[in-house]
């Protein structure tokens, strides 16, 4: 079975370490996206399984594009795994409740992302 995954963060170097930890797996494409409008027009023209979106983007916050894509009127959502460089309990339980699947911390561990994903999108 083969997935797709798409990474929404404005900061290049975070998108590209995340690209060289995913290569290894076979099954996985990956998208990328800087800003929420571009991610919101690739979600529109690709199926995506799985994303991980950073809090801070130059067009809207994280927050708010989790927002749009965990809208309950839509029946295919892809699982979010949340990036961000705020340690903020609150902001991490109302993530979690708008529907994200996990919150990593930045900077961040790209194992441990790679094995939250894993865990979310069963791949």
């Amino acid at each position: 079975m083969s997935y797709s995954l798409l990474i929404i963060d404005d900061d290049e170097d975070i998108r590209l370490i995340l690209n060289s930890v995913l290569a290894s797996i076979d099954s996985l494409t990956v998208f990328e996206a800087a800003d929420g409008a571009t991610a919101r027009e690739m979600m529109q023209n690709q199926k995506i399984d799985g994303i991980i979106l950073d809090y801070q983007l130059p067009d809207m916050s994280g927050e708010e594009l989790l927002g749009i894509i965990k809208n309950p009127l839509s029946s295919d959502q892809p699982a979010v795994v949340m990036l961000s460089a705020r340690d903020d309990k609150d902001l991490v339980e109302k993530w979690l409740g708008m529907g994200a699947k996990a919150v990593l911390r930045k900077p961040f561990n790209p194992f441990e992302l790679l094995g939250q994903l894993r865990t979310q999108l069963e791949f």
